[in-house]
């Protein structure tokens, strides 16, 4: 199983030995990969919907996986017991969405978890709530998928007050030595310039990040 760029980097960012749920799974093209490269020993394969989830079920059983992989239908996290996994994907899924399904899961507010997750959209909504939430980001990365970009975000529940700026929710933990993050703050930024015409009280952030981008393109 080959995936593509973006689910090859939440794929990366997945613990060896871990048992992986992955929500929204779709085709369950992502535990198939983890469980062929010997990443994980088991997965969930989840989707709130049962005709794609039935198209992950074929292909878990074509690649002779039924004893790996269990398909689950569900609603997020709600179909899975605290028990069953220790590592949680989200992807695909806009900012939220994303958001609906951690707040409405209890048990996932516990240090023994590992979530990573990769917003289709608004993502720097995504990285306020966390901060606001007690989750903190342990690992990001942006990743340039056809004409469009994105960041895959590897988050565990603190339960700590996290301090942050307006600047923070933008950069998370990106490392701006990689071109590929620089690349997908540029895009935002740009995005960020079209949504101040109606709220100018983006243009201090926007001037700050342009700044910090700039260190790092001379540094």
């Amino acid at each position: 199983m080959s995936l593509t760029p973006r689910l090859f980097v939440v794929a990366s960012m997945v613990d060896k030995g871990a048992v992986v749920a992955d929500i929204g799974t779709d085709h369950a093209y992502l535990p198939v990969y983890l469980i062929q490269n010997g990443i994980c020993k088991k997965a969930f394969a989840c989707d709130i919907k049962s005709s794609p989830l039935e198209k992950g079920r074929q292909n878990i059983i074509f690649n002779h996986l039924e004893d790996k992989i269990e398909t689950r239908l569900s609603d997020g996290l709600a179909g899975i017991d605290s028990n069953e996994a220790d590592t949680f994907t989200i992807a695909g899924m806009g900012a939220d969405v994303i958001i609906h399904i951690l707040s409405s899961c209890p048990y996932i507010r516990n240090k023994k978890y590992t979530i990573i997750i990769q917003p289709m959209s608004k993502y720097y909504i995504l990285t306020k709530w966390l901060f606001e939430n007690g989750f903190s980001i342990e690992k990001q990365q942006c990743v340039t998928e056809g004409q469009r970009h994105y960041t895959v975000i590897k988050i565990r529940y603190s339960g700590e007050d996290i301090i942050f700026s307006p600047t923070d929710i933008y950069t998370g933990k990106m490392d701006l030595q990689d071109k590929e993050c620089r690349t997908f703050l540029e895009m935002e930024i740009a995005k960020a310039e079209k949504r101040a015409l109606g709220d100018n009280t983006l243009i201090p952030v926007i001037d700050n990040l342009k700044k910090i981008l700039q260190q790092y393109k001379t540094g």
